[in-house]
């Protein structure tokens, strides 16, 4: 069980070494009041709910990072648009993990039919349509890019893929 004091208007937890406080108006102070009195132990959770920061880094699997100036990503500041969708969307930020020469999973994509492609370069203007994608192999024919929300897995060993 988390260490709280939980009341109408704040919660304050301990976890992770440190406190954390949440406002009665915290987008998801409901659902961590509801966590904590249930008696969940799952911190690691609780704070991605908590802290939009930790969750994006978490997300993006330490690609990017959330400062009170902006989102960065490998020390670059991506345009207003990924701050806003970082903020409203945390795990939006999963995609922004994508590099050049990664394998990814496609599916549901609008244009590219499902399968495995190779990434060709990235867009980080785009909050939407991020990735390049071009066919592993010969059986696929789709270059272009893809639906962040259709990248389901992000492949970086190539022995994985097959």
């Amino acid at each position: 069980m988390i260490p709280s004091v939980i009341t109408d208007t704040s919660i304050t937890f301990i976890a992770r070494g440190r406190p954390w406080t949440l406002a009665a108006d915290h987008t998801h102070f409901g659902k961590v009041k509801e966590l904590l009195t249930s008696g969940s132990d799952d911190s690691d959770e609780i704070v991605r709910l908590a802290d939009v920061r930790v969750a994006v880094e978490e997300h993006s699997g330490g690609a990017a990072t959330l400062t009170e100036d902006g989102l960065y990503l490998g020390g670059e500041q991506l345009p207003q648009a990924w701050l806003y969708k970082a903020c409203a969307e945390p795990d939006a930020a999963k995609v922004l993990a994508v590099t050049p020469g990664d394998r990814v999973r496609v599916e549901g994509d609008e244009d590219a039919p499902d399968g495995i492609y190779t990434v060709g370069e990235v867009d980080n203007t785009d909050v939407d349509k991020r990735v390049y994608v071009e066919p592993v192999d010969n059986d696929e024919d789709y270059f272009g890019f893809v639906a962040n929300t259709s990248i389901v897995e992000i492949i970086r060993d190539a022995a994985d893929a097959a």
